[in-house]
């Protein structure tokens, strides 16, 4: 295949593994836990092509900052942070909960009692859907790269149905559009079957893996999956300094 068919993923070692970066159209999913600067991969990943980039566990200001400090360029990247707007809305769910105790609290000791069992004051749930600025971002997006940092958010704020429901529409989206959608997720805490799940909506599976030796770790980026391009399958070491992910020493695995 030609180079013009696929996309640079900004990290020329993992373009080296991938043999050229991932085919237009794809859908990668991006699993890893703890200590495996999975985080810092979303970030790094942002930083070619013309990106769109939904935060949710960090506001737009410091994913910026972390951007700045490794030196990597922002101008192309539209960020929407969900992060943000999470928090406002939990202050604001706060604030009512405050109001309405304030206001019991000037209640009559009769009157309290004739409430009797009404039980504790309700707050009225509801607020921003979340899952539907992620959906709709993406329909109306035209952009090289989408990333999703993370879709842990939405696993908690959702149901995991919810979630497929709309993973399995973005895809269409983005593959109508001929570009790339990352999404990253922490391994082990949604549950072995919706994993597979996910590993079966994705064209394309990423996976950080953290061993440690004696005193030491050992960092290991695979390739668990490539749609229609087995010669991809593979594994390599990597590292993080100053410039970011550097990965070395490629296997493939046939």
């Amino acid at each position: 295949m030609i180079k013009e068919e696929f996309i640079s993923t900004g990290i020329e070692k993992l373009d080296t593994l991938l043999e050229g970066g991932t085919p237009k159209g794809f859908s990668i999913l991006i699993l890893g836990g703890p200590g495996s600067s999975i985080e810092i991969l979303a970030k790094q990943l942002a930083t070619t092509g013309n990106v769109l980039y939904f935060t949710t566990e960090e506001t737009e200001e410091e994913v910026l900052d972390t951007i700045t400090r490794f030196g990597w360029k922002s101008e192309n990247i539209n960020i929407v942070d969900i992060a943000t707007e999470y928090s406002k809305s939990i202050l604001t769910g706060e604030q009512k909960r405050v109001s309405v105790y304030e206001q019991r609290s000037k209640i009559k000791l009769k009157e309290l009692i004739e409430i009797g069992s009404s039980g504790m004051p309700q707050t009225k749930k509801g607020g921003e859907d979340f899952l539907a600025v992620l959906s709709n971002s993406i329909k109306a997006a035209k952009y090289e790269k989408i990333i999703i940092n993370s879709l842990d958010f939405f696993l908690n704020q959702y149901t995991q149905e919810e979630v497929l429901r709309t993973i399995h529409a973005a895809k269409i989206s983005n593959f109508q559009n001929n570009g790339v959608i990352i999404m990253v997720m922490t391994r082990g805490i949604h549950g072995e079957i919706f994993e597979r799940k996910m590993e079966g909506i994705a064209d394309c599976v990423l996976e950080l893996e953290v061993l440690q030796k004696g005193s030491t770790f050992e960092r290991f980026l695979a390739v668990k999956k490539m749609k229609n391009y087995a010669k991809k399958i593979g594994i390599a070491r990597y590292a993080i300094d100053s410039d970011g992910f550097i990965l070395e020493m490629i296997e493939r695995i046939m």
